[in-house]
């Protein structure tokens, strides 16, 4: 998890220094719902992860970065693995606790 993490950071630069561990393993979290969200046509549930990151990350183009590559790297691992679409409710929940654990992070960035 580690060497993902110091790998986008090196292809993003300025991703290891504007956030904290927590803040980046929620945006991780979310991008990986959202690769799997696009593979299964969860479109709703695309929308309102990318509203919940544009009411809470702060305006940074790195953190917009980090999650598009994140989402694109659990794209094509979603097809490579040739998993099944999860229950949308199922997913839905999973959705929810994502954003909520992003918005949590990015609200104690202060106390960091």
């Amino acid at each position: 998890m580690g060497a993902f993490c110091a790998a986008i950071c090196i292809l993003i630069p300025g991703v290891s220094g504007s956030v904290s561990d927590s803040q980046y393993e929620s945006i991780k979290a979310l991008g990986m719902l959202n690769g799997v969200a696009l593979n299964c046509r969860y479109l709703e549930e695309t929308q309102r992860m990318k509203q919940a990151l544009v009411d809470t990350l702060p305006k940074r183009r790195e953190l917009g970065m980090a999650f598009d590559q994140i989402t694109n790297d659990a794209f094509l691992a979603f097809i490579e693995r040739n998993d099944p679409c999860p229950e949308a409710s199922d997913f839905a929940a999973s959705v929810g606790e994502a954003i909520q654990s992003l918005e949590q992070s990015f609200s104690n960035e202060d106390s960091e």
